[in-house]
């Protein structure tokens, strides 16, 4: 049974010139165990093997897995898989890098679990040019959320006209860097329960009048629609010690 899904829907880059141009603004290099979400037809895959050690191509729908199994049939260094990226189990693979030019529909959910659940650090995704926008918007949740594991960086803007079928706006390719959690894993549901009550502003639940002072005051906030990185796991850092969490 063919696993089309709409929500699953990508717009596929066919150029070879425009993949390798895309690639260029990444550092994967031959010592890297590549893996890439959603092979699509091939193209970005047969580029990848070129200029890493080993590639992982994931791909859920049946047409276009065989499609990347045909196009990279005479390579020894790639391994193709019929298999759902949000089902996928990254304890099992060793990977150095990810790469994607992903379903816009399930952006979010894809992001997510490569932060949360993989160990790779070098993280490089093709995503619309709004969405990567929300993803830097410190006053969104999704964005909070992503910080304590990666910095997220816009690296090249790619223009909707190299994509069929056509999307109605542009893309960007981004990078999701790894770096040293910014708050203890026991902690995680309570940074996220935090951060909901952030964005939507419900300061009181989070605080008394008080404390609320207190904690902008030590984290040094002039402008709370103005809040650093730092100074949000300032904040965090105020409501763990006045609620008692250890």
């Amino acid at each position: 049974m063919d696993k089309k899904n709409p929500k699953n829907a990508q717009n596929f880059i066919t150029s070879t010139k425009v993949c390798k141009d895309i690639l260029s603004y990444t550092n994967i290099n031959k010592n890297d165990h590549v893996l890439e979400i959603g092979s699509g037809k091939g193209h970005f895959t047969n580029e990848l093997l070129k200029i890493s050690g080993f590639v992982t191509a994931i791909e859920i729908e049946d047409r276009l897995y065989n499609m990347t199994k045909n196009m990279t049939s005479t390579s020894d260094n790639i391994e193709v898989l019929n298999h759902d990226i949000l089902k996928f189990n990254f304890h099992k693979y060793d990977v150095q890098k990810i790469f994607g030019n992903i379903p816009f529909n399930i952006s979010t959910d894809i992001i997510k679990k490569i932060t949360f659940e993989s160990h790779s650090k070098y993280h490089y995704l093709i995503v619309e040019y709004g969405f990567a926008k929300r993803l830097l918007d410190m006053h969104r949740a999704l964005g909070l959320l992503l910080m304590l594991e990666v910095d997220v960086k816009m690296i090249k803007k790619i223009a909707r006209v190299h994509f069929h079928p056509q999307p109605k706006t542009d893309s960007v390719l981004i990078l999701l860097e790894r770096h040293s959690p910014l708050v203890l894993k026991k902690d995680y549901n309570i940074y996220k329960d935090f951060v909901y009550s952030w964005v939507n502003k419900e300061y009181r639940k989070l605080f008394t009048t008080n404390q609320f002072k207190k904690a902008v005051k030590y984290a040094k906030i002039n402008d709370l629609n103005k809040v650093t990185k730092e100074q949000f796991i300032s904040i965090f850092n105020s409501y763990k010690l006045f609620n008692g969490y250890n």
